[in-house]
């Protein structure tokens, strides 16, 4: 058995399609310690492995994407993690005896830390796999965010100083880069989605780049849902997630459209204002049991996150997307150019168009077939156990699970890395 440090992005799109596949890993008997921030550890503890918290200086907006609004804010953001980790996590990785360290691609001072100890590496990337030509083919589309003003040869030329400046002391043994800290990859790369999905899937090595599918399979900390208000009319479930959510415009116009529609409709505003008067045919709430509304919905509109995509088609739901900044365009492009989904301009809204596509995307059965084509990708591509499969042969580990609830030993056996 190996002993593996996981490094966390810490937001739920990040850890979440984590938590099936770490839970799978302590199952069969591997010691992990996972770093997270203190939202998270509830339901990292819930895996079986050990949650060991990031320092306080580590902070995550709770709501919108605060120092991820533009990429300037991100590269700035993620150079101090990477400072902040180093000086706070290096040395208790090093006395743990790390055998293999694993890392969000979003988090590149977990490779950091690997190749300042010389130890292998392995990557969950939690979106779509990005290169030149994809943005190149599904990032210029409608809705695009303006580039970031500060992107000038002059600041890149700074920030590369201060990026030697701040990591000098650990002796890196290679420069860091701006593209190093927006997606970082491991010997090995986990990708939460099918072949099928991945746009180019052939430009990425299979040696490296494994799709798994998504994971989804447990999610501890769900809120309570009155599933028995559902009454059998079509189902449609809107939601912008947890970082977007904070778009109380965009909600009122889906309550607008949607109210006296023949569906039912189940809103979760993300914490938005409440808002009033519900229409009959709505059911509101902040949050909802997202993986369990959509194994009985009939579409969804959605920001075009990753995992809300995925959960959605994997369940053969067809989408209504209105991406908002980052992925989302990528993934909403992709998702309608294999006849899943219909994209709609959130910045250039016309009255009526959501509720055209909400009944387009029930009543064309083209976008139920193409999303049950690509469920049956998702399911072909295995999961939680899968994934833990390419771990287990990556690491030279692969063996029979181990019965019962290991979460116990491990978390006596790691005590945080102490």
């Amino acid at each position: 058995m190996g002993r593996i440090v996981y490094f966390s992005f810490p937001a739920h799109g990040h850890v979440n399609p984590t938590l099936p596949v770490i839970r799978e890993l302590a199952r069969r008997g591997e010691e992990i310690a996972y770093f997270g921030t203190g939202q998270f550890s509830h339901a990292i503890g819930q895996t079986g492995a050990q949650f060991c918290p990031y320092s306080a200086r580590v902070h995550m907006p709770e709501q919108g994407p605060g120092p991820f609004a533009q990429v300037s804010t991100t590269l700035e953001t993620l150079l101090e993690f990477c400072g902040v980790v180093l000086d706070g996590q290096l040395a208790m990785v090093r006395q743990w005896r790390t055998t293999h360290v694993i890392f969000d691609s979003f988090a590149p001072w977990g490779r950091m830390v690997a190749q300042l100890l010389g130890l292998p590496t392995a990557a969950s990337v939690p979106s779509i796999l990005i290169s030149r030509a994809i943005d190149a083919r599904y990032g210029a589309g409608t809705g695009r965010p303006a580039e970031d003003p500060r992107l000038t040869p002059q600041w890149y030329a700074g920030f590369r100083a201060r990026c030697h400046t701040r990591l000098l002391d650990y002796h890196l043994p290679e420069p860091l880069t701006p593209p190093q800290l927006l997606q970082t990859y491991g010997d090995l790369n986990l990708v939460y989605t099918s072949r099928l999905f991945q746009p180019l899937a052939g430009d990425f090595d299979e040696r490296r780049f494994r799709f798994v599918g998504p994971c989804c399979s447990f999610r501890p900390d769900t809120p309570a849902f009155p599933f028995e208000r559902l009454d059998g009319r079509p189902l449609v479930l809107v939601s912008l997630g947890t970082v977007y959510s904070q778009v109380p415009k965009f909600l009122r116009r889906c309550m607008e459209e949607l109210a006296g529609s023949p569906w039912q409709i189940v809103l979760a505003t993300g914490g938005s204002s409440p808002m009033a008067p519900v229409p009959a045919n709505f059911i509101v709430r902040p949050s909802v049991p997202q993986v369990e509304i959509l194994r009985r919905a009939s579409a969804f509109v959605t920001h075009g996150g990753m995992n809300s995509v995925q959960e959605a088609l994997y369940y053969g739901v067809p989408l209504v997307l209105a991406p908002q900044a980052a992925d989302q365009f990528w993934i909403s492009a992709r998702t309608a150019e294999l006849g899943a989904g219909l994209v709609l301009d959130a910045s250039r809204w016309l009255p009526g168009e959501l509720r055209a596509s909400v009944s387009a995307a029930l009543s064309n059965p083209s976008y139920a077939a193409a999303a049950a084509r690509i469920a049956q990708s998702l399911h072909n591509a295995g999961g939680p156990a899968k994934a833990a499969d390419e771990i287990q042969s990556w690491m030279g580990t692969l063996s029979p699970p181990v019965t019962g609830n290991t979460s116990g030993r491990n978390a006596g056996a790691l005590g945080c890395l102490g």
